[in-house]
């Protein structure tokens, strides 16, 4: 992993009238996501409504909404900059790797976690290890989840400073402010219905803009004459097996235990509907985030056809949406950018909301009724929030902070998977691989840099497990090891 530390950008949003009408805009239409949203789930009246929309949601529901969820702001943004910088080797990450955490969602875990009717990870953790991993857990996915938050409303204030005289810091308040509207109002049944909208409005947006930039070579055959050879390599010159490890591994673990990804699932109607959405879900999000990787290709040599410098960095892409679209269907596509965010960051803020109520407040009033916990699900969506905007305001780079929290979510990969597979039921083997794995990414990481720190983590995470469940059996009175 890497990480690029950076002041938040200066808002050099546009002023005058054009400006005016475009933050309007953007403004009528985040307020149309609201309305639908709260009409969606008016009939929230307990925490399970607002965390997993009764679970009620079919194939295709949870289907869209998994794309829709996972299909964020740095799918579009980031990508198409990595692959403009990178040739296909900045695809790698996304959409392939995310692609694969999807999938691994729909064969190994959408069905089993489904079928014991949790409403979140550390529920699972709890009945297979106890209390204290249920807690451990609750603390890494409120942890992972706010900085995937913190990358959604990064993107969400880059686009509202850029089209508006407002500064940085005081567009990023504002998104917060709209972000939890949004979400307080919809909990994941509106997060659901407008995930549906949101994905068709994305997708249409990225074909339409497709469209115009191979018109603008002149059409398929010369886009693909115009890349250079170079960019069609998965491979980056010099790149060690540990980096290239890591940049799959990453994703891959991080998406398959996230709880803002798991959580469609668990709201599915039944186990056999949440796999076979899952399955869906993968194969729409690979197949979508192939056109951001297309922009990548084919957008860089058309920068002197069109009397443009179209760098690679997160700029890239509105700059050649800027460059291609007419004014008005510029709108269109910054909408379908907002259309990622907010679907992306109230999924986020919701799985910090179902850790701390069903893992946290839970806890503290086990007789609390299904209102009480609802308004303490909401109270907790507004801390997540504001948790976010702060970290967001550091300045960090939208794809590290993805990376950071996918990272972190990995750490509940070892105990995740050791206890789908039977293994260690009942010992401190989940806890302690909790700890291990925080402690060695921590140190090697974020404190010394190592890299190959997460492939170290993921050694230690499981070696942990191993030595204390050998332990654990060594310990047992005769009778109870067999």
């Amino acid at each position: 992993m890497h990480r690029a530390d950076r002041d938040g950008p200066a808002g050099n949003g546009a002023t005058g009238g054009a400006a005016g009408v475009t933050l309007t805009l953007i403004l009528i239409y985040v307020l149309a996501q609201v309305l639908l949203a709260a009409w969606a789930g008016r009939g929230a009246k307990s925490d399970a409504d607002y965390l997993v929309a009764g679970r009620s949601l079919g194939p295709f529901a949870v289907a869209m909404s998994l794309f829709a969820t996972w299909f964020a702001s740095e799918s579009l943004i980031a990508t198409s900059s990595e692959v403009a910088n990178d040739g296909l080797a900045g695809a790698r990450t996304e959409p392939f790797a995310y692609a694969l955490g999807i999938l691994a969602i729909a064969l190994f875990f959408a069905h089993r976690l489904r079928s014991g009717g949790y409403i979140t990870i550390a529920d699972f953790l709890r009945d297979r290890f106890g209390e204290r991993t249920e807690l451990l857990a609750a603390g890494v996915i409120a942890l992972s989840a706010t900085t995937w938050s913190a990358a959604q409303l990064y993107a969400f204030a880059v686009i509202i400073a850029a089209a508006s005289p407002f500064d940085f810091s005081t567009a990023l308040a504002g998104a917060t402010l709209l972000v939890l509207t949004y979400t307080l109002f919809g909990g994941l049944a509106g997060d659901v219905v407008t995930d549906m909208v949101q994905g068709a409005i994305m997708v249409a947006a990225m074909l339409v803009l497709a469209f115009l930039m191979f018109d603008a070579h002149g059409g398929v055959a010369a886009a693909v004459a115009a890349v250079p050879r170079e960019a069609w390599t998965f491979a980056l010159p010099g790149e060690s097996w540990t980096q290239w490890a890591e940049l799959w591994l990453i994703p891959i673990a991080g998406t398959m235990v996230s709880q803002e990804a798991l959580a469609r699932t668990l709201a599915a109607r039944s186990p056999q509907v949440a796999r076979r959405g899952a399955l869906a879900g993968a194969g729409i999000y690979l197949m979508v985030g192939l056109v951001p990787v297309s922009f990548g290709l084919f957008g860089p040599p058309l920068g002197p056809l069109l009397g443009l410098e179209l760098g690679a960095d997160e700029a890239f892409l509105p700059s050649l949406a800027q460059a291609l679209f007419p004014s008005w269907l510029h709108i269109v596509f910054t909408g379908a950018l907002l259309s990622a965010i907010l679907s992306s960051v109230d999924s986020a803020l919701l799985a910090v909301s179902a850790v701390a109520t069903e893992s946290g407040y839970r806890r503290i009033d086990p007789g609390a009724s299904p209102h009480t916990m609802l308004r303490a699900a909401r109270l907790a969506t507004v801390i997540a929030g504001t948790g976010a905007a702060l970290v967001a305001a550091s300045g960090e780079s939208l794809r590290d902070l993805v990376l950071d929290a996918g990272a972190i979510a990995a750490v509940l990969a070892v105990p995740i998977v050791m206890g789908l597979a039977g293994w260690g039921r009942g010992t401190n083997a989940g806890v302690g691989a909790i700890v291990v794995q925080v402690a060695v990414l921590g140190v090697l990481d974020w404190w010394l840099g190592i890299e190959g720190a997460f492939l170290w983590m993921l050694a230690a995470g499981l070696a942990s497990f191993a030595v204390l469940v050998l332990l654990a059996r060594g310990t047992q009175h005769p009778a109870e090891a067999a």
